[in-house]
């Protein structure tokens, strides 16, 4: 419970301190999860990798495209649809996004869904423990906090199911950029999360 208080509480300083210290403190996170990763993927191996099959991380990706061209299809419908944001290439925003989305998954399923699964000996708390984090994570965002709090107690079903992680954070990800095109700027500011949501440029 501690290990799994303590990086919450890393991820809660990052998002919100300002950027000399969220810096700091994004770096501090990162070895942090790293590490742990690290002794994850040790005994993991030592029980030897079993990757999930084509079919089951086919349709997980599918599925998230099918979430995603459905919210951009709203989107185009209601005339909210417009381009990514940022100077980055499209391209090049996209990949750093599901690598991004991908690393998300790793720390909230490996990390705290575990944790939270051998502490409460229940599946389904566990998930609403770690969808209850995820949520609190990207507050005050409005659109992601009610949207990473039910996605991410979904994901974490499926996780428990097929223990697959990267086909999950790549539908995570395709997910994430048709929100971030599909919600007009002025409501998700740029899909910020906590203190760099409150002081995004009106």
């Amino acid at each position: 419970m501690a290990e799994a208080a303590t990086g919450f509480a890393l991820i809660m300083g990052t998002v919100w301190t300002v950027k000399t210290t969220q810096r700091k403190l994004f770096w501090i996170s990162a070895a942090w999860f790293l590490g742990w990763g690290l002794i994850g993927a040790w005994k993991a191996f030592q029980r030897g990798l079993k990757l999930p099959s084509f079919r089951v991380a086919f349709l997980l990706i599918i599925a998230g495209v099918m979430v995603a061209g459905g919210l951009m299809a709203l989107a185009g419908a209601m005339g909210t649809l417009h381009g990514l944001f940022g100077g980055k290439k499209p391209l090049v925003h996209a990949t750093s996004y599901l690598l991004w989305a991908v690393i998300q998954q790793f720390i909230q399923q490996t990390f705290f869904l575990t944790r939270f699964e051998q502490l409460t000996r229940s599946k389904l708390h566990a998930c609403l423990f770690a969808a209850g984090l995820f949520g609190l994570a990207h507050i005050p965002n409005p659109v992601l906090t009610p949207v990473t709090l039910l996605g991410g107690w979904l994901m974490s079903e499926l996780y428990l199911r097929y223990r697959t992680v990267v086909p999950l954070g790549i539908a995570h990800g395709v997910v994430g950029m048709a929100l971030a095109v599909s919600v007009p700027d002025s409501i998700q500011h740029h899909m910020r999360v906590g203190l760099s949501y409150l002081v995004y440029p009106r």
